[in-house]
């Protein structure tokens, strides 16, 4: 009998364990775009991962901004959060609301349709170094954005010429147009969601007037590479290529001769593909150091040169 408990007992705090683990915090800054007048902070929360987030109502926003006001009012209430096991990381986000025209207060048109989202994310590690965009979640796993259909909401819909009864879409915007993989959009009558599997530019419009152009790799790699790093030698900046034949959790670090730990580049998951990081070693002294590559189940390591 004994033995069964304990069996019941290990078993229940190994998925403690690994509940815990899974839970990653994740500071939220918000802040709003106005198109010949700047960017604003208009609040900072934090949350964990896994928790439903409702976005905050405000009474104003910053001075010399309020032409937003509707367009934010349209958001407030919505619910937000990241899916559990999402995250390797703690992480920050900037929420930006982004490309609103000073004079209507409505987000400026994108590839000739009418926008009732738009939205950067911007995402940093908690030193505050900007992760390389597009930051992925991982595999399976998404941000999932819920908009509630309220008043304002379809009162500013109707402001951007969108008829409440059209169908709605969410789609990443590209240099090429809209681009729809890795996003999906649950459209119904008191709501609308968009499933987001990696951060950069969303943007929310009537469903008949974003078109798809799904942007394919050329070359996809066949296997995991480091590059020799250029230029090399090198003062004070350098930068470091590596190729991913599909999507990993990647580790690049910078060691010095006696292994000690100078700098983390890139601690997230990057999509399959070739991706560059730049290294400034501005504050370091000249010397040899080694930058290691670990990605799916490889450890890549190459040399590099500071000469100041």
């Amino acid at each position: 009998m004994k033995k069964i408990f304990y069996f019941f007992l290990v078993f229940a705090l190994a998925g403690s364990l690994q509940f815990t683990r899974a839970q990653h915090k994740i500071a939220l800054q918000f802040y709003v775009q106005v198109n010949n007048i700047g960017t604003a902070l208009i609040y900072a929360d934090t949350i964990n991962e896994g928790q439903v987030y409702t976005i905050k109502s405000q009474s104003s926003l910053p001075s010399g901004y309020s032409t937003a006001k509707p367009l934010y009012d349209a958001l407030a209430g919505s619910e937000f959060y990241f899916q559990s096991g999402s995250l390797n990381q703690n992480i920050t986000i900037w929420f930006v609301i982004s490309n609103v025209d000073n004079t209507t207060g409505n987000y400026g048109q994108s590839n000739g349709a009418d926008l009732f989202f738009d939205v950067n994310f911007f995402v940093y590690d908690w030193n505050g170094n900007l992760l390389t965009e597009p930051f992925n979640f991982n595999t399976g796993t998404y941000a999932v954005l819920k908009i509630n259909k309220t008043t304002a909401f379809n009162n500013f819909l109707t402001s951007t010429g969108i008829d409440i009864t059209a169908a709605l879409k969410f789609v990443y915007e590209v240099s090429t147009g809209f681009d729809l993989t890795g996003i999906q959009t649950y459209d119904s009558t008191n709501s609308v969601t968009a499933m987001i599997s990696h951060f950069s530019n969303v943007v929310g419009a009537k469903a008949s007037s974003v078109t798809a152009v799904k942007e394919i790799p050329n070359n996809i790699p066949t296997q995991f590479a480091l590059k020799q790093n250029y230029p090399n030698p090198f003062n004070p900046s350098t930068n470091i290529t590596y190729e991913l034949p599909k999507s990993s959790l990647v580790q690049l670090t910078v060691y010095n001769i006696l292994g000690e730990k100078i700098a983390t580049l890139v601690n997230a998951t990057k999509a399959a593909g070739v991706h560059s990081v730049q290294f400034n070693a501005g504050n370091i002294s000249s010397g040899l150091y080694i930058y290691q590559l670990k990605a799916g189940n490889v450890t890549l390591s190459r040399k590099m040169l500071l000469l100041k």
